[in-house]
Protein backbone atom coordinates (compact mmCIF):
# COMPACT_ATOMS: atom_id res chain seq x y z
CA UNK A 1 0.00 0.00 0.00
CA UNK A 2 2.97 2.21 0.48
CA UNK A 3 4.65 1.68 -2.33
CA UNK A 4 1.30 2.21 -4.15
CA UNK A 5 0.95 6.00 -2.36
CA UNK A 6 4.35 6.61 -3.46
CA UNK A 7 3.91 5.86 -7.30
CA UNK A 8 0.49 8.04 -7.03
CA UNK A 9 2.58 10.67 -5.40
CA UNK A 10 5.12 10.67 -8.31
CA UNK A 11 2.12 10.51 -11.07
CA UNK A 12 0.35 13.44 -9.41
CA UNK A 13 3.64 15.76 -9.21
CA UNK A 14 4.61 14.64 -12.78
CA UNK A 15 1.72 15.64 -14.39
CA UNK A 16 0.94 18.48 -12.54
CA UNK A 17 4.55 19.83 -13.14
CA UNK A 18 3.53 19.53 -16.67
CA UNK A 19 0.36 21.74 -16.84
CA UNK A 20 -0.40 25.08 -18.10
CA UNK A 21 -1.65 27.34 -16.01
CA UNK A 22 -4.29 29.75 -17.19
CA UNK A 23 -5.94 32.38 -16.34
CA UNK A 24 -10.02 33.22 -17.63
CA UNK A 25 -10.59 36.81 -17.87
CA UNK A 26 -13.31 39.40 -18.44
CA UNK A 27 -13.21 42.39 -20.48
CA UNK A 28 -16.22 44.42 -21.23
CA UNK A 29 -18.50 42.45 -22.61
CA UNK A 30 -16.10 39.55 -23.95
CA UNK A 31 -14.07 36.94 -22.03
CA UNK A 32 -11.10 34.85 -23.13
CA UNK A 33 -7.98 32.62 -21.90
CA UNK A 34 -4.29 33.06 -21.60
CA UNK A 35 -1.84 30.66 -20.24
CA UNK A 36 0.50 33.57 -18.68
CA UNK A 37 -0.81 35.46 -16.24
CA UNK A 38 -1.96 39.21 -16.64
CA UNK A 39 -3.10 41.63 -13.81
CA UNK A 40 -6.85 42.33 -13.07
CA UNK A 41 -8.44 44.61 -15.61
CA UNK A 42 -8.36 48.32 -14.59
CA UNK A 43 -9.75 51.72 -16.24
CA UNK A 44 -7.79 53.15 -19.07
CA UNK A 45 -10.18 55.78 -19.60
CA UNK A 46 -13.41 56.46 -20.60
CA UNK A 47 -15.21 52.73 -21.56
CA UNK A 48 -11.12 51.72 -22.07
CA UNK A 49 -9.84 48.30 -20.05
CA UNK A 50 -6.10 47.79 -19.41
CA UNK A 51 -4.33 44.55 -18.42
CA UNK A 52 -0.72 43.72 -18.12
CA UNK A 53 2.26 40.97 -18.45
CA UNK A 54 3.77 40.39 -15.77
CA UNK A 55 0.85 41.26 -13.59
CA UNK A 56 3.09 43.16 -11.37
CA UNK A 57 4.96 45.53 -14.10
CA UNK A 58 4.94 49.15 -14.07
CA UNK A 59 3.76 51.18 -16.92
CA UNK A 60 6.44 51.27 -19.68
CA UNK A 61 8.44 48.09 -18.69
CA UNK A 62 5.73 45.52 -18.91
CA UNK A 63 6.76 42.35 -21.87
CA UNK A 64 2.83 42.90 -23.05
CA UNK A 65 -0.44 44.47 -22.23
CA UNK A 66 -3.92 44.17 -23.88
CA UNK A 67 -6.26 47.10 -24.23
CA UNK A 68 -9.80 46.88 -24.69
CA UNK A 69 -12.10 49.44 -25.50
CA UNK A 70 -15.94 49.24 -25.91
CA UNK A 71 -18.12 51.66 -28.44
CA UNK A 72 -21.97 51.54 -27.76
CA UNK A 73 -24.29 50.13 -30.58
CA UNK A 74 -25.39 54.10 -31.17
CA UNK A 75 -21.65 55.08 -31.77
CA UNK A 76 -20.54 52.92 -34.23
CA UNK A 77 -22.44 51.83 -37.93
CA UNK A 78 -25.01 53.85 -39.42
CA UNK A 79 -23.95 57.84 -38.85
CA UNK A 80 -21.62 56.40 -36.48
CA UNK A 81 -17.53 55.80 -36.32
CA UNK A 82 -16.20 53.81 -39.14
CA UNK A 83 -13.74 50.00 -37.90
CA UNK A 84 -11.05 52.38 -39.30
CA UNK A 85 -11.98 55.27 -37.53
CA UNK A 86 -12.24 53.06 -34.63
CA UNK A 87 -8.86 51.64 -35.29
CA UNK A 88 -7.16 55.34 -35.71
CA UNK A 89 -8.97 56.43 -32.75
CA UNK A 90 -7.82 53.99 -30.07
CA UNK A 91 -3.93 53.95 -31.59
CA UNK A 92 -3.76 58.17 -31.10
CA UNK A 93 -5.50 57.87 -27.63
CA UNK A 94 -4.81 54.60 -26.33
CA UNK A 95 -1.28 52.76 -27.87
CA UNK A 96 0.15 56.46 -28.27
CA UNK A 97 0.57 55.57 -31.82
CA UNK A 98 -0.32 57.61 -35.35
CA UNK A 99 1.99 55.10 -37.73
CA UNK A 100 0.36 53.51 -40.11
CA UNK A 101 0.29 49.73 -39.98
CA UNK A 102 -0.08 46.67 -41.74
CA UNK A 103 -3.09 45.29 -42.74
CA UNK A 104 -3.41 41.96 -41.02
CA UNK A 105 -6.53 39.47 -40.85
CA UNK A 106 -7.57 37.28 -37.72
CA UNK A 107 -11.02 35.48 -36.60
CA UNK A 108 -12.30 36.82 -33.61
CA UNK A 109 -15.92 35.25 -32.52
CA UNK A 110 -16.33 33.23 -35.58
CA UNK A 111 -15.73 35.82 -37.83
CA UNK A 112 -12.58 37.29 -39.83
CA UNK A 113 -11.35 40.73 -38.83
CA UNK A 114 -9.09 42.72 -40.38
CA UNK A 115 -6.64 44.70 -38.24
CA UNK A 116 -2.69 45.99 -38.52
CA UNK A 117 0.00 45.12 -37.12
CA UNK A 118 2.80 48.40 -36.31
CA UNK A 119 5.47 48.80 -34.29
CA UNK A 120 5.51 51.71 -32.05
CA UNK A 121 8.23 54.08 -29.87
CA UNK A 122 5.89 55.56 -27.30
CA UNK A 123 6.78 55.37 -23.95
CA UNK A 124 9.32 52.35 -25.84
CA UNK A 125 10.10 50.45 -28.66
CA UNK A 126 7.58 47.65 -28.94
CA UNK A 127 5.11 46.18 -31.39
CA UNK A 128 1.35 46.20 -31.41
CA UNK A 129 -1.79 44.83 -32.66
CA UNK A 130 -4.99 46.18 -33.35
CA UNK A 131 -8.73 44.82 -33.91
CA UNK A 132 -11.58 45.52 -34.14
CA UNK A 133 -14.24 42.72 -32.60
CA UNK A 134 -17.94 43.67 -33.68
CA UNK A 135 -20.46 42.17 -30.79
CA UNK A 136 -24.20 40.51 -31.69
CA UNK A 137 -25.56 44.18 -29.47
CA UNK A 138 -23.78 46.17 -32.43
CA UNK A 139 -21.32 47.91 -29.74
CA UNK A 140 -17.70 47.24 -30.87
CA UNK A 141 -14.70 46.72 -28.91
CA UNK A 142 -11.11 47.35 -30.33
CA UNK A 143 -8.32 44.82 -29.17
CA UNK A 144 -4.93 46.53 -29.03
CA UNK A 145 -1.89 43.81 -27.69
CA UNK A 146 1.39 45.55 -27.19
CA UNK A 147 4.44 43.61 -26.46
CA UNK A 148 8.22 44.26 -26.39
CA UNK A 149 10.06 43.20 -29.30
CA UNK A 150 11.87 40.23 -27.31
CA UNK A 151 8.39 39.16 -26.46
CA UNK A 152 7.23 38.58 -29.53
CA UNK A 153 6.55 34.70 -30.11
CA UNK A 154 4.96 34.67 -26.43
CA UNK A 155 2.76 37.62 -27.27
CA UNK A 156 1.79 36.00 -30.99
CA UNK A 157 0.93 32.92 -28.48
CA UNK A 158 -1.54 34.74 -26.65
CA UNK A 159 -3.56 36.87 -29.62
CA UNK A 160 -3.64 32.93 -30.99
CA UNK A 161 -5.21 31.93 -27.66
CA UNK A 162 -7.55 35.13 -27.60
CA UNK A 163 -8.64 34.52 -31.18
CA UNK A 164 -8.93 31.02 -30.53
CA UNK A 165 -10.95 31.21 -26.97
CA UNK A 166 -13.15 34.60 -27.34
CA UNK A 167 -16.60 34.96 -25.97
CA UNK A 168 -19.33 37.01 -26.19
Amino acid sequence: MKIVSIVLALILTAVTSFAVPGQSIKMHDLTFNTTIEFSAPISAGLDALLMVHPKDAKSGVEKMSITAVRFPADAVGTGGMSDAELLEYVKTVFLATSRPGTPVERTFLARKVLGEVLEKSIPTPSRAEVYVVSLKTGAKVVLGFVFAPDFAAQAGQVITEVEASLKE
